[in-house]
């Protein structure tokens, strides 16, 4: 029998509802139903013994525990990784179905590892009524379209034997108005679900739902059974074939809608996770914009959280394109600003992962306008900085998407990975093909159309991430932001490393090509080179002024050339 380890036990106040209560769907009321069976043993929850505590009503019987921030330092292995988020669904399809899988992501490891990325995340994998999954029905099975519960162990194993590593998204803020904890819980105070849930009157038909949605009902997670079920939940994952080994399954979650759940509700989760597998990962998901908001999150809850306050400067809206600093909209000067903020509120321990779009923003093709310098400027930026680069499935070869209208929405930002000039051809999803689709046949955006092309998107993003993986200055090395004297908008650098290991990265994010100066050199050398293109530079003197131009988009990686 499995052994699950003890939890710490909130014991606060009972969450209070904001907002307006959701109500199911028009069409009928929801209906208690039966969960389809795991394919092993599931987490048995442990309802509530005697009558159900009325909700608002509940009082505290210990004081809740005093968080001690970091009592578990964040994974090693992380602060090394280069991320890919993938959506199962549009990734790679191995049955000929149009639906991505499990197996269909092993059968193109080798296209992922000669990318460069190391540490692949899933979106939920879970059984759903959604396409998009975050609506789980059952915490402890694999989606029946994605493959088994032993299709995921193939993968993980395969992952691992290549020294790669595998997390998966975990949705404890809600959960499907189909579950079967919730079915039997609606219209039904007497349920011994009854205190799962944030109801907003005492029938228990209306409830708080995640952004209003009534087909996610919010968790109660003052609730110490809540606490329990989703923190065994993960443990499942973590320990895949059941023996007790925690250590030999995913290597751990995404955690998404961080900013809903209580911090004492993420305090436990971290005591779980930590206590079965100290190594293994949690990544945080707190769409804040604010450094200082941020920086509360790493304290006892996560080890890794995603770097919205820059995501916002380089992108601006995530609904709109063209609006921030990437697109030359906006002053290199605020990234000064937002490290300095950063460097303030984010704790050393802290691993901040940099991105330009994911599976809820516009992609960065769009956001660009299509300009493929601004293209290689994002992921040449991202990955000059310290903490792990993300990047979103398709994001090297180009695909275009933004959010669309009814009845897709997202969907426009999630469509079938491009493998083919023709878009057919083994492997390909197609699950997703409405006329008014971003990516279309023969448009040269695919990996059939780029993979041979030296000059190619999709190969400077393997020279980038190669450069990364292989250079530790860019992983690990200080980064010193370069004082420089500038004709106009646009430029902006940093030196990561000092002396012979020493990058000096330099951005042009302006709309117009600019010479620039920096005032003292920080290292001598016959000849540099930019690691980028290959392209050779003139000699510089260390402490002398050193002049270049890059053009509107540009970027340089200098190093002395050996």
């Amino acid at each position: 029998m499995k052994k699950f380890l003890p939890l710490l036990l909130l014991t606060v106040l009972l969450l209070t509802a904001c907002g307006a209560g959701a109500q199911p769907p028009s069409g009928g009321a929801v209906t208690p139903g039966v969960s389809a069976p795991s394919q092993r043993e599931s987490v048995t929850p442990r309802p509530s013994q005697g009558a159900p505590t009325p909700a608002g009503s509940a009082t505290p019987t210990n004081p809740p525990p005093s968080p001690t921030p970091f009592p578990y330092l964040a994974p090693a292995w992380f602060r090394d990784a280069s991320l890919y988020l993938i959506f199962v669904r549009s990734f790679a399809d191995s049955n000929g179905d149009g639906v991505g899988d499990l197996n269909g992501i092993r059968e193109h490891l080798d296209y992922l590892q000669e990318l460069g990325v190391d540490t692949l995340w899933l979106m939920p994998i879970y059984p759903s009524p959604s396409s998009h999954g975050y609506d789980v029905t059952d915490y402890t099975a694999v989606n029946p379209q994605y493959g088994t519960l032993e299709d995921l162990q193939g993968l993980v194993e395969a992952v691992h034997a290549r020294n790669m590593r595998l997390i998966l998204d975990f949705v404890p803020s809600h959960l499907s108005s189909d579950h079967p904890f919730f079915q039997d819980a609606y219209a039904n105070p007497d349920s011994p679900y009854s205190d799962w849930f944030v109801w907003t009157n005492k029938a228990h038909t209306q409830y708080a739902g995640f952004a209003g949605s009534a087909s996610m009902p919010r968790f109660n997670h003052y609730n110490p059974e809540v606490v329990r079920y989703l923190s065994e939940a993960a443990l499942f994952w973590l320990d895949l074939d059941g023996d007790g080994d925690y250590t030999d399954g995913v290597d751990g979650f995404r955690v998404d809608n961080a900013t809903f759940p209580p911090a004492e509700f993420f305090y436990a989760l971290r005591h779980a996770v930590k206590e079965a597998n100290p190594d293994a990962l949690l990544l945080g998901e707190a769409w804040v914009t604010s450094p200082s908001d941020l920086g509360h999150f790493f304290e006892n809850q996560f080890d890794a959280l995603f770097d919205f306050p820059l995501y916002a400067l380089l992108e601006g809206n995530q609904n709109f394109n063209a609006d921030g600093l990437l697109a030359g909209k906006s002053s290199p000067a605020l990234l000064n600003v937002l490290f300095q903020d950063e460097a303030k509120s984010y704790p050393p321990e802290g691993i901040a992962v940099r991105f330009v779009s994911n599976h809820d923003t516009n992609r960065v093709a769009t956001e660009v306008e299509g300009d493929p310098a601004r293209e290689r400027l994002a992921i040449a930026f991202l990955a000059a900085l310290p903490g792990p680069p993300l990047v979103y499935y398709g994001e090297e070869i180009g695909m275009y998407g933004q959010k669309g209208g009814p009845p897709y929405w997202d969907n426009y930002r999630r469509e079938p990975m491009d493998w083919y000039a023709a878009e057919k051809g083994p492997g390909q999803t197609t699950w997703f093909r409405p006329p008014d689709d971003w990516n279309k046949p023969d448009d040269g955006i695919s990996v059939e159309e780029e993979d041979a092309n030296a000059a190619s998107l999709l190969n400077f993003y393997r020279r980038v991430l190669k450069l990364r993986r292989e250079m530790p200055v860019l992983r690990s090395g200080e980064m010193q932001i370069l004082s420089l004297e500038v004709g106009g908008p646009g430029p902006w650098g940093m030196l990561r490393g000092a002396g012979d290991e020493a990058v000096l990265a330099l951005f042009n994010f302006g709309t117009e090509a600019q010479e620039m100066t920096i005032p003292e050199f920080p290292f001598g050398t016959d000849s540099l080179t930019d690691l980028l293109s290959g392209e050779s530079f003139p000699a510089a003197q260390e402490g002398e002024p050193y002049t270049l131009t890059l053009p509107p988009g540009g970027a340089v990686w200098l190093a002395m050339t050996p």
